[in-house]
């Protein structure tokens, strides 16, 4: 039975979402600055500004939580990334590869740009066996480096690029390509002198992602959107 507009049952079920939503924030940012064994639920609560019962009543343990999280945070990436030319590559004709994946390079550093957690967490999980990883990369990770490996595959068969290496490589290079920056923004803010006004800008981003599209594929992939 749906709730209606404004009734104290729908005001309620209001709060639960934003709490659920502030909890989901919160453990964002504590999984990504501090890691999983690290972060604390109690660390969580003071960051979503609730008691710690009431975290408990939306996510039972640390381990729900940290999936639920790694959960919204993979649907806000499919959410900024735009066009999903990856979903699309089993359709694609191989004289469009090259653009194809031109565009799934400029998509993910827009996206990564404005979602720095989304490599923290990664790079939390991803030094060591867990199953944590196993169900992250199962769950997350493993259908987009397939769809990338089958897009680099068609670029190398067109003869569209100048590199010869292994798609394990280049998933690696163009994630790590992609992120990094973002990742270490303050490093980056003192290293370009910027002390009063934010290093990320529009401006950089796109040259970031035409610079990464150049060393893949050469020069010739402007972006005219």
């Amino acid at each position: 039975m749906a709730v209606e507009a404004n009734t104290p049952a729908r005001r309620t079920h209001q709060r639960g979402v934003d709490t659920r939503r502030d909890i989901l924030d919160a453990a964002l940012l504590e999984f990504a600055a501090v890691g999983f064994d690290a972060a604390s639920t109690r660390a969580i609560a003071a960051r979503a500004g609730i008691r710690q019962g009431q975290l408990t009543y939306h996510f039972e343990t640390k381990d729900v939580l940290w999936r639920s999280t790694v959960d919204r945070l993979f649907e806000r990436f499919d959410e900024a990334f735009e066009p999903d030319v990856l979903a699309q590559v089993g359709a694609l004709s191989p004289d469009k590869a090259a653009d194809a994946l031109a565009a799934a390079v400029r998509s993910l550093v827009r996206a990564v740009s404005n979602l720095p957690e989304l490599n923290r967490i990664m790079v939390h999980e991803s030094t060591a066996a867990s199953d944590r990883l196993t169900w992250m990369v199962d769950r997350h990770v493993r259908h987009r480096f397939e769809q990338l490996s089958e897009l680099w595959q068609l670029v190398r068969a067109q003869g569209r690029t100048h590199l010869d290496a292994d798609p394990l490589v280049i998933y690696y290079c163009v994630v790590g390509a992609a992120s990094l920056l973002y990742v270490n923004a303050p490093e980056a803010q003192l290293l370009a002198r910027k002390r009063t006004r934010r290093v990320v800008s529009d401006e950089l981003v796109s040259a970031h992602a035409d610079t990464l599209v150049a060393m893949l594929l050469g020069p010739i992939h402007k972006d005219t959107t």
